[in-house]
Protein backbone atom coordinates (compact mmCIF):
# COMPACT_ATOMS: atom_id res chain seq x y z
CA UNK A 1 0.00 0.00 0.00
CA UNK A 2 0.95 3.51 -0.85
CA UNK A 3 2.82 5.69 1.81
CA UNK A 4 0.52 8.58 0.96
CA UNK A 5 3.07 10.98 3.37
CA UNK A 6 6.32 10.10 1.60
CA UNK A 7 6.07 10.34 -2.25
CA UNK A 8 9.43 9.86 -3.80
CA UNK A 9 11.84 12.48 -3.75
CA UNK A 10 11.20 15.07 -6.39
CA UNK A 11 7.24 13.97 -7.01
CA UNK A 12 4.37 15.94 -6.63
CA UNK A 13 2.05 13.76 -5.02
CA UNK A 14 -1.77 14.72 -5.13
CA UNK A 15 -4.47 12.98 -2.92
CA UNK A 16 -8.12 13.49 -3.66
CA UNK A 17 -9.32 12.14 -0.80
CA UNK A 18 -12.65 10.65 -0.18
CA UNK A 19 -14.93 12.84 2.47
CA UNK A 20 -18.38 11.81 1.23
CA UNK A 21 -20.43 15.07 0.41
CA UNK A 22 -17.79 17.22 0.26
CA UNK A 23 -14.38 18.04 -0.77
CA UNK A 24 -10.63 17.64 0.26
CA UNK A 25 -7.41 17.55 -1.68
CA UNK A 26 -3.77 17.24 0.07
CA UNK A 27 -1.00 18.23 -1.68
CA UNK A 28 2.71 17.14 -1.16
CA UNK A 29 4.53 19.57 -3.11
CA UNK A 30 8.32 19.17 -3.79
CA UNK A 31 11.20 21.33 -2.40
CA UNK A 32 14.18 20.70 -2.94
CA UNK A 33 15.01 17.25 -0.73
CA UNK A 34 11.43 18.19 1.50
CA UNK A 35 8.01 18.93 0.43
CA UNK A 36 5.50 21.38 1.41
CA UNK A 37 2.25 20.66 2.69
CA UNK A 38 -1.22 21.89 1.25
CA UNK A 39 -4.51 21.10 2.15
CA UNK A 40 -7.62 22.07 -0.02
CA UNK A 41 -10.81 22.15 1.21
CA UNK A 42 -12.09 20.18 4.12
CA UNK A 43 -15.15 18.05 5.19
CA UNK A 44 -15.77 15.75 8.06
CA UNK A 45 -17.94 13.43 7.17
CA UNK A 46 -19.16 9.44 8.69
CA UNK A 47 -18.69 7.92 5.58
CA UNK A 48 -15.24 9.19 4.40
CA UNK A 49 -11.56 9.69 5.51
CA UNK A 50 -11.01 11.85 9.00
CA UNK A 51 -8.74 14.64 7.97
CA UNK A 52 -7.34 15.37 11.40
CA UNK A 53 -6.74 11.59 11.91
CA UNK A 54 -4.82 11.11 9.06
CA UNK A 55 -2.67 14.12 9.18
CA UNK A 56 -1.77 13.25 12.74
CA UNK A 57 2.07 13.13 13.14
CA UNK A 58 2.71 13.51 10.02
CA UNK A 59 3.17 17.39 9.29
CA UNK A 60 5.51 18.99 11.50
CA UNK A 61 3.06 22.01 13.60
CA UNK A 62 2.32 25.08 11.15
CA UNK A 63 3.94 23.74 8.09
CA UNK A 64 0.75 23.02 6.45
CA UNK A 65 -1.16 25.59 4.18
CA UNK A 66 -5.04 25.45 4.00
CA UNK A 67 -6.77 26.89 1.24
CA UNK A 68 -10.49 27.34 1.15
CA UNK A 69 -12.19 27.20 -2.44
CA UNK A 70 -15.54 28.91 -0.58
CA UNK A 71 -16.84 29.00 2.83
CA UNK A 72 -19.48 26.71 2.00
CA UNK A 73 -19.68 24.03 5.57
CA UNK A 74 -19.01 20.81 2.85
CA UNK A 75 -15.79 22.45 2.18
CA UNK A 76 -14.79 23.77 5.47
CA UNK A 77 -16.20 21.10 7.90
CA UNK A 78 -13.27 20.09 10.63
CA UNK A 79 -11.07 22.78 10.12
CA UNK A 80 -11.05 23.81 13.94
CA UNK A 81 -10.32 19.70 14.39
CA UNK A 82 -7.35 19.60 11.82
CA UNK A 83 -5.83 23.16 13.41
CA UNK A 84 -6.01 21.28 16.64
CA UNK A 85 -3.97 18.47 15.28
CA UNK A 86 -1.50 20.15 12.80
CA UNK A 87 -1.40 23.95 13.66
CA UNK A 88 -2.38 25.43 10.30
CA UNK A 89 0.48 27.81 9.48
CA UNK A 90 -1.24 29.81 6.55
CA UNK A 91 -4.56 30.14 5.26
CA UNK A 92 -5.57 31.35 1.70
CA UNK A 93 -9.22 31.90 1.07
CA UNK A 94 -11.75 33.39 -1.18
CA UNK A 95 -13.07 36.39 1.15
CA UNK A 96 -16.55 35.14 0.66
CA UNK A 97 -18.47 35.92 3.65
CA UNK A 98 -20.94 33.46 3.73
CA UNK A 99 -25.02 33.37 4.64
CA UNK A 100 -25.44 32.49 8.33
CA UNK A 101 -26.44 28.82 7.33
CA UNK A 102 -22.54 28.64 6.43
CA UNK A 103 -21.16 30.70 9.41
CA UNK A 104 -20.19 28.64 11.69
CA UNK A 105 -17.50 26.63 9.74
CA UNK A 106 -16.03 29.72 8.66
CA UNK A 107 -15.64 31.44 12.15
CA UNK A 108 -13.71 28.77 13.36
CA UNK A 109 -11.39 29.61 10.08
CA UNK A 110 -11.71 33.01 11.21
CA UNK A 111 -10.76 31.88 14.75
CA UNK A 112 -7.89 30.23 13.76
CA UNK A 113 -6.63 32.91 11.25
CA UNK A 114 -6.86 35.13 14.64
CA UNK A 115 -4.88 32.67 16.52
CA UNK A 116 -2.03 32.71 13.63
CA UNK A 117 -1.91 36.43 12.83
CA UNK A 118 -3.23 37.75 9.95
CA UNK A 119 -0.14 37.85 8.57
CA UNK A 120 -0.31 34.77 7.65
CA UNK A 121 -3.70 35.23 6.12
CA UNK A 122 -3.77 35.77 2.36
CA UNK A 123 -6.26 36.19 -0.32
CA UNK A 124 -7.39 34.31 -3.25
CA UNK A 125 -7.73 36.91 -6.75
CA UNK A 126 -7.21 35.91 -10.19
CA UNK A 127 -4.38 36.89 -11.91
CA UNK A 128 -2.26 35.65 -15.03
CA UNK A 129 0.74 35.89 -12.95
CA UNK A 130 2.37 32.93 -11.64
CA UNK A 131 2.35 32.81 -7.79
CA UNK A 132 0.40 35.75 -7.48
CA UNK A 133 -1.29 36.18 -3.76
CA UNK A 134 -2.51 39.05 -2.05
CA UNK A 135 -2.20 39.69 1.69
CA UNK A 136 -5.43 41.70 2.04
CA UNK A 137 -8.07 42.64 -0.41
CA UNK A 138 -6.05 45.67 -2.33
CA UNK A 139 -4.76 45.35 -5.39
CA UNK A 140 -1.35 46.70 -4.15
CA UNK A 141 -1.24 43.77 -1.69
CA UNK A 142 -0.06 41.20 -4.61
CA UNK A 143 2.89 39.27 -3.21
CA UNK A 144 4.85 36.51 -5.26
CA UNK A 145 4.63 33.33 -3.30
CA UNK A 146 5.46 30.14 -5.32
CA UNK A 147 5.27 26.98 -2.95
CA UNK A 148 8.09 25.12 -3.62
CA UNK A 149 8.72 23.81 -6.67
CA UNK A 150 5.33 23.66 -8.33
CA UNK A 151 3.60 26.90 -9.95
CA UNK A 152 0.37 27.88 -9.32
CA UNK A 153 -2.28 30.27 -10.89
CA UNK A 154 -5.51 31.83 -9.26
CA UNK A 155 -8.28 31.93 -12.00
CA UNK A 156 -10.59 33.42 -9.67
CA UNK A 157 -12.19 34.88 -8.04
CA UNK A 158 -11.59 38.27 -9.95
CA UNK A 159 -11.30 41.38 -7.62
CA UNK A 160 -13.88 43.19 -9.31
CA UNK A 161 -16.22 40.17 -8.23
CA UNK A 162 -15.33 40.29 -4.50
CA UNK A 163 -16.05 44.02 -5.01
CA UNK A 164 -19.32 43.81 -6.49
CA UNK A 165 -20.64 41.24 -4.32
CA UNK A 166 -19.17 42.10 -0.95
CA UNK A 167 -21.24 45.08 -1.50
CA UNK A 168 -24.83 42.85 -2.10
CA UNK A 169 -27.38 42.22 0.03
CA UNK A 170 -26.66 39.27 2.25
CA UNK A 171 -29.71 37.16 0.07
CA UNK A 172 -27.86 38.17 -2.97
CA UNK A 173 -24.80 37.40 -1.86
CA UNK A 174 -25.68 33.87 -0.91
CA UNK A 175 -26.45 32.69 -4.18
CA UNK A 176 -22.69 34.56 -5.91
CA UNK A 177 -20.81 32.57 -3.35
CA UNK A 178 -19.99 29.60 -6.10
CA UNK A 179 -19.32 33.11 -8.77
CA UNK A 180 -16.73 34.16 -6.29
CA UNK A 181 -15.22 30.87 -5.67
CA UNK A 182 -11.49 30.17 -5.84
CA UNK A 183 -10.27 28.46 -8.92
CA UNK A 184 -6.48 27.44 -8.67
CA UNK A 185 -4.20 25.47 -11.20
CA UNK A 186 -0.77 23.71 -10.38
CA UNK A 187 1.72 23.18 -12.59
CA UNK A 188 4.52 21.03 -12.07
CA UNK A 189 7.38 19.55 -15.08
CA UNK A 190 4.64 20.75 -17.80
CA UNK A 191 1.79 18.66 -16.13
CA UNK A 192 -0.83 20.39 -14.59
CA UNK A 193 -3.71 19.79 -12.15
CA UNK A 194 -7.20 22.50 -11.87
CA UNK A 195 -8.98 22.90 -8.60
CA UNK A 196 -12.04 24.23 -9.37
CA UNK A 197 -13.89 24.23 -6.14
CA UNK A 198 -17.83 24.78 -7.01
CA UNK A 199 -16.97 27.11 -9.74
CA UNK A 200 -20.43 27.65 -11.63
CA UNK A 201 -21.25 28.62 -15.39
CA UNK A 202 -21.57 32.64 -14.42
CA UNK A 203 -18.22 32.77 -12.87
CA UNK A 204 -16.67 30.91 -16.21
CA UNK A 205 -18.61 32.79 -18.45
CA UNK A 206 -18.12 35.95 -17.56
CA UNK A 207 -14.63 35.97 -15.35
CA UNK A 208 -12.41 33.10 -16.72
CA UNK A 209 -12.44 31.58 -19.86
CA UNK A 210 -11.96 34.64 -21.77
CA UNK A 211 -9.28 36.06 -19.65
CA UNK A 212 -7.46 32.99 -19.01
CA UNK A 213 -8.35 31.04 -22.05
CA UNK A 214 -4.71 29.93 -23.56
CA UNK A 215 -3.78 28.99 -19.74
CA UNK A 216 -6.39 26.81 -18.88
CA UNK A 217 -5.01 23.63 -20.57
CA UNK A 218 -4.51 20.85 -17.34
CA UNK A 219 -3.99 17.10 -17.58
CA UNK A 220 -6.30 16.80 -14.79
CA UNK A 221 -9.57 18.46 -13.78
CA UNK A 222 -11.21 18.50 -10.51
CA UNK A 223 -14.70 18.46 -11.24
CA UNK A 224 -16.42 21.53 -10.10
CA UNK A 225 -19.17 21.06 -7.28
CA UNK A 226 -18.89 17.50 -7.34
CA UNK A 227 -20.11 16.64 -10.29
CA UNK A 228 -22.88 19.12 -10.93
CA UNK A 229 -24.04 20.51 -13.79
CA UNK A 230 -24.24 23.96 -12.76
CA UNK A 231 -20.27 24.06 -14.35
CA UNK A 232 -22.10 23.69 -17.55
CA UNK A 233 -25.80 24.86 -16.87
CA UNK A 234 -27.98 27.26 -14.87
CA UNK A 235 -30.48 24.88 -13.96
CA UNK A 236 -31.80 21.51 -15.48
CA UNK A 237 -33.96 23.40 -18.51
CA UNK A 238 -30.80 25.28 -19.29
CA UNK A 239 -30.52 24.24 -23.02
CA UNK A 240 -27.67 25.79 -23.80
CA UNK A 241 -24.81 24.35 -21.86
CA UNK A 242 -21.26 25.82 -21.89
CA UNK A 243 -18.42 23.90 -23.13
CA UNK A 244 -16.00 26.58 -24.15
CA UNK A 245 -13.86 26.06 -20.58
CA UNK A 246 -13.82 22.26 -20.58
CA UNK A 247 -13.05 22.62 -24.30
CA UNK A 248 -9.57 24.86 -23.14
CA UNK A 249 -8.90 22.58 -20.51
CA UNK A 250 -9.27 19.58 -22.44
CA UNK A 251 -8.51 17.13 -19.35
CA UNK A 252 -7.15 13.88 -19.57
CA UNK A 253 -8.67 12.85 -16.45
CA UNK A 254 -11.47 13.93 -14.17
CA UNK A 255 -11.59 13.42 -10.37
CA UNK A 256 -14.75 13.53 -8.92
CA UNK A 257 -15.48 14.19 -5.39
CA UNK A 258 -19.10 13.15 -4.55
CA UNK A 259 -20.27 10.27 -1.80
CA UNK A 260 -22.15 7.12 -3.49
CA UNK A 261 -25.59 7.77 -2.84
CA UNK A 262 -25.86 11.66 -2.91
CA UNK A 263 -28.30 13.40 -1.16
CA UNK A 264 -28.19 16.18 -4.33
CA UNK A 265 -27.84 13.32 -7.10
CA UNK A 266 -23.95 14.00 -7.74
CA UNK A 267 -22.49 13.56 -10.08
CA UNK A 268 -25.40 14.57 -12.58
CA UNK A 269 -26.39 12.98 -15.69
CA UNK A 270 -26.51 15.43 -17.88
CA UNK A 271 -23.16 16.87 -16.48
CA UNK A 272 -21.56 13.13 -17.07
CA UNK A 273 -22.73 13.39 -20.34
CA UNK A 274 -20.73 16.25 -21.53
CA UNK A 275 -17.73 15.25 -19.26
CA UNK A 276 -17.76 11.97 -21.38
CA UNK A 277 -17.16 14.45 -24.13
CA UNK A 278 -14.14 15.19 -23.90
CA UNK A 279 -12.54 12.43 -21.67
CA UNK A 280 -12.44 8.97 -21.85
CA UNK A 281 -14.07 6.52 -19.30
CA UNK A 282 -10.85 5.25 -18.54
CA UNK A 283 -9.47 8.79 -17.03
CA UNK A 284 -12.94 8.85 -15.24
CA UNK A 285 -12.47 8.60 -10.74
CA UNK A 286 -15.66 9.18 -9.02
CA UNK A 287 -14.38 8.82 -5.93
CA UNK A 288 -17.70 7.93 -4.24
CA UNK A 289 -18.49 4.95 -6.97
CA UNK A 290 -15.16 2.86 -4.85
CA UNK A 291 -15.84 5.06 -1.50
CA UNK A 292 -11.75 5.29 -2.05
CA UNK A 293 -9.41 8.38 -2.37
CA UNK A 294 -7.18 9.00 -5.19
CA UNK A 295 -3.13 9.46 -5.63
CA UNK A 296 -1.82 11.62 -8.94
CA UNK A 297 1.93 11.44 -9.05
CA UNK A 298 3.63 13.72 -11.14
CA UNK A 299 7.99 12.56 -10.90
CA UNK A 300 10.67 14.52 -11.41
CA UNK A 301 10.52 13.09 -15.28
CA UNK A 302 6.96 14.91 -15.74
CA UNK A 303 5.70 11.34 -15.93
CA UNK A 304 1.84 11.29 -14.55
CA UNK A 305 0.68 7.95 -12.58
CA UNK A 306 -2.78 7.43 -10.73
CA UNK A 307 -3.44 5.16 -7.53
CA UNK A 308 -6.40 4.18 -6.14
CA UNK A 309 -5.99 3.56 -1.96
CA UNK A 310 -8.23 1.28 -1.04
CA UNK A 311 -7.37 1.90 3.06
CA UNK A 312 -5.64 4.56 4.64
CA UNK A 313 -3.79 3.91 7.78
CA UNK A 314 -3.77 6.38 10.62
CA UNK A 315 -1.36 6.53 13.44
CA UNK A 316 -3.71 4.19 16.16
CA UNK A 317 -3.45 1.80 12.79
CA UNK A 318 0.29 2.16 12.37
CA UNK A 319 0.48 1.12 16.30
CA UNK A 320 -1.69 -1.71 16.98
CA UNK A 321 -2.23 -3.19 13.89
CA UNK A 322 -5.62 -3.43 14.44
CA UNK A 323 -9.05 -2.08 12.40
CA UNK A 324 -9.84 1.10 14.40
CA UNK A 325 -13.77 1.80 14.40
CA UNK A 326 -15.16 3.56 11.82
CA UNK A 327 -15.62 7.01 14.09
CA UNK A 328 -11.91 6.95 14.33
CA UNK A 329 -10.74 5.36 11.35
CA UNK A 330 -9.93 7.68 8.35
CA UNK A 331 -11.52 5.06 6.20
CA UNK A 332 -13.48 2.40 5.80
CA UNK A 333 -11.72 -0.80 6.60
CA UNK A 334 -12.15 -4.36 4.77
CA UNK A 335 -11.94 -6.60 7.10
CA UNK A 336 -8.45 -6.98 9.37
CA UNK A 337 -5.90 -6.89 5.82
CA UNK A 338 -5.11 -3.81 3.22
CA UNK A 339 -6.22 -4.81 -0.30
CA UNK A 340 -3.51 -3.77 -2.89
CA UNK A 341 -4.93 -0.88 -4.87
CA UNK A 342 -5.89 -1.01 -8.49
CA UNK A 343 -3.26 0.89 -10.40
CA UNK A 344 -3.54 1.97 -13.41
CA UNK A 345 -0.85 4.60 -15.27
CA UNK A 346 -1.04 7.41 -18.07
CA UNK A 347 0.48 10.18 -19.20
CA UNK A 348 0.04 12.85 -21.69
Amino acid sequence: MTDIFNPPKGTFRTVFLYVGQGDATLMMIPDGEQHKFVLIDSNKSDDGVNIANLLKDQIPNGELIFINTHPHKDHLKGIDEIHKTVTIGEIWHSGHLPHKDNREEYNKMRGIISKIGDVNEYYLRGSREDNAIHTDKEETSKVNKRIGDVDFQVFSPAKYVCEEIDNEDPEIRRKQIHEQCGVIKFTYKNKSILITGDSDKEAWVEHITTYYNDLLDANVLSASHHGSRSFFKNGEDDDSPFKAHIEKINPEYLVISAPKKSQFDHPHDDAMEIYREYVSEDGIFNLGEKEQSLVVDIDSDGNLTTEWLNEIEDESEKSNKTVASPASYPYKPSGNTYVKPYCSYGSK
